[in-house]
């Protein structure tokens, strides 16, 4: 696949490579390197960035699921403020970094020189290789002049192969030509056809050469048999035998050579680890450069290996890193962070980062500048609190639930989903939940999600809303802005998952007499109805129809139900219910909605026992009951949906 990328410190150049998806990161930055060497700016010492994050050398291009076509960004290696420049995009398109470069590593610039040898060479062999194949076309037609004139077949097919396939090559501009793909196999070819011509020349020689020895030829003298043509047949194939092995032998040295790509020499450089002691020491007592470089090679330890993180953890990890967490300088800190988030996926190592206090401090980092810092102290917070009860509520504790608000509405997308994720696994806890349903920030933020445009960050957040209102529905009925959103949604989505979380919690909203008039005062609730209804979910439809079945429970609505042309609704699903009981449902509600009857007469029994009353037939009544009993918030129905998340979790993707 083709991958491009770009530089602000060459704002005219976009650098063009090529990479496969089993392909590290390290390999096509060891093609970036080649390249900057040509521009002679082999010092740029550089990362490569992709949608906000920075890619880890060890890591392929599948880990982070980048395709065909896509353009990577090169940040800078430089001095803290040059660097924020570029990392936040702000940086104007004409600044150069160069002038803040410390230059590659000795040893990743040792292993470049010795690649761009290493091609160097190839480009020289291939032009020897070249001539030495008119060394053969001449052999050729001197065969012709020989004893055995007829080797001039096979000596002219071994010129003509070698002579078609040869690879084309240079150092800068690579192999070309129509057959340099095949260019492992032309090496396998020159070496099997040098050993077949070897042997019909060897032949030759020694026979002519036994023949010059023991006949007439013996002392040099021309008769009998004896002739020039016979000595120079012999000579002729012993000087063919030397071209043959030094043919072979350049074979062997090209197959050798050309099997080394670009960045075998380099990558290991690259990914290499170093030793965690003087990481550590560097974190502890360097400077803020080497504070960073160190940061950045926790990371790369942590999230190479669970042994590094224990490795890492056993070496006072945790306490450096939430002081690095903390550093003015953003790259430090975000590759401290991120760091973080790899280590705290051990569910072990969570509670003695829980115990050392370092949720406050992950709490603290959400009111980062920095999207990425956010975003990574996000996905920390959410592995506390995904694979433990216990640690749950240090996240809440010290206006947690305050920190987590700030994020969610500051955040990136990625960084919403994971705080509608984390949500989701607090309300889980019913102590949790109690806390939260007593204070109106959760549930703000929670509506504030559901604008979201990413499908996900909306289906935690309803989850969310919908277990919360168990707790306390009238938390969630005084969110007043919540009834647009859920009528709004099939506008924005066609998720029919999310059409029914919303369904469930409009079930609320038309229990409560004041809200359920806000409901029906909504202008496009007719319409929003009617998507809902045309779901191929039957639990969905029962959702809508005991919508309007509660909504009859008030008979100053009954006559807005019909104006608002519900009867439309309950007919549509009557005639297109996905089973019987829901037919049964839309036909019940439908002569409820027509009849005369007041309702209110019977205000001390449910809905389903006025519905009983007011049928005669007691097999209807039964039908009805079986389908209303069904789907309601709170329902097993109602919390599947929401306990399906707790199989998915929302770790990240860099991978």
């Amino acid at each position: 696949m083709i991958i491009y990328v770009k530089n602000k410190a060459f704002p005219h150049k976009t650098f063009v490579t090529t990479a496969q998806p089993g392909d590290s990161v390290a390999r096509v930055r060891a093609q970036l390197l080649h390249t900057l060497y040509e521009l002679g700016k082999d010092d740029h010492t550089f990362r490569l960035r992709h949608k906000g994050q920075i890619l880890r050398d060890a890591f392929t291009f599948d880990d982070y699921q980048i395709a065909d076509n896509s353009i990577l960004t090169m940040v800078p290696v430089g001095k803290s403020q040059e660097v924020l420049m570029e990392i936040r995009s702000v940086a104007s398109s004409d600044f150069n970094f160069d002038g803040y470069n410390h230059g590659q590593p000795a040893d990743v610039k040792h292993a470049l020189e010795a690649e761009v040898h290493t091609f160097d060479r190839r480009e020289h062999m291939v032009a020897d290789f070249k001539a030495l194949l008119y060394v053969h076309f001449l052999f050729t037609f001197l065969s012709m002049l020989t004893v055995h004139w007829y080797s001039v077949f096979w000596l002219f097919i071994l010129w003509a192969v070698g002579a078609w396939f040869v690879p084309t090559y240079s150092r800068i501009g690579g192999f070309v030509g129509n057959t340099s793909h095949l260019k492992i196999h032309f090496c396998i070819g020159v070496l099997i056809a040098s050993v077949l011509c070897f042997v019909p020349s060897m032949y030759f020689c020694v026979s002519g050469w036994i023949f010059v020895a023991t006949e007439d030829c013996s002392n040099w003298t021309y008769r009998g048999y004896c002739s020039h043509t016979k000595i120079f047949s012999a000579a002729f194939f012993t000087v063919h035998l030397l071209l043959l092995i030094l043919t072979f032998v350049m074979g062997a040295f090209l197959l050798r050579n050309f099997k080394i790509e670009v960045g075998d020499f380099i990558e290991r450089f690259l990914v290499q680890e170093r030793e965690i002691e003087q990481v550590m020491m560097m974190a502890k007592s360097g400077k803020v450069k080497e504070k960073r470089a160190a940061a950045y090679d926790l990371a790369a330890m942590a999230t190479s290996s669970d042994d590094n993180k224990f490795r890492i953890v056993a070496e006072g990890g945790l306490e450096v890193l939430t002081k690095l967490a903390l550093s003015r300088d953003e790259v430090t800190q975000e590759h401290a962070v991120e760091a973080l988030a790899e280590i705290l996926t051990i569910p072990s190592i969570q509670d003695t980062f829980v115990e050392s206090g370092g949720v406050q401090t992950l709490s603290a980092v959400l009111y980062s500048p920095s999207p990425r810092v956010m975003q990574e102290a996000a996905v920390a917070l959410y592995s506390i609190v995904s694979d433990s009860d216990e640690n749950k509520q240090a996240v809440i504790r010290d206006h947690g639930l305050d920190d987590l608000a700030h994020a969610a509405s500051e955040g990136t997308i990625f960084c919403q989903r994971t705080i509608a994720s984390i949500y989701l696994e607090l309300v889980f806890n019913s102590d949790i939940r109690r806390q939260i349903a007593m204070s109106n920030t959760p549930a703000l933020t929670l509506v504030q999600l559901c604008k979201s445009n990413d499908p996900d960050t909306v289906r935690f957040a309803l989850q969310s809303l919908e277990v919360l209102a168990i707790e306390s529905s009238e938390l969630i009925c005084a969110q007043e802005d919540l009834i647009g959103l859920l009528l709004d949604l099939p506008f924005r989505s066609l998720d029919e998952k999310l059409y029914l979380l919303a369904g469930k919690i409009l079930l609320y909203f038309a229990e409560n007499k004041e809200t359920c008039e806000q409901l029906l005062t909504y202008p496009r609730v007719q319409e929003s109805l009617t998507l809902f209804a045309k779901s191929q979910d039957p639990i969905l439809q029962k959702v809508v129809i005991k919508i309007i079945f509660c909504a009859l429970d008030f008979p100053d609505l009954k006559q807005k139900l019909k104006r608002m042309g519900m009867s439309e609704v309950l007919e549509y699903v009557r005639d297109h219910g996905r089973d019987r009981e829901t037919w049964d449902m839309a036909d019940q509600c439908l002569q409820a909605l027509n009849s005369d009857n007041d309702l209110s007469g019977l205000s001390a029994l449910s809905t389903l026992e006025k519905l009983s009353k007011m049928d005669q037939k007691a097999d209807s009544s039964f039908s009805s009951q079986s389908s209303l009993g069904e789907g309601r918030p709170g329902s097993s129905e109602g919390s599947s949906d929401s306990s399906d998340f707790k199989k998915k979790k929302g770790k990240k993707g860099k991978k």
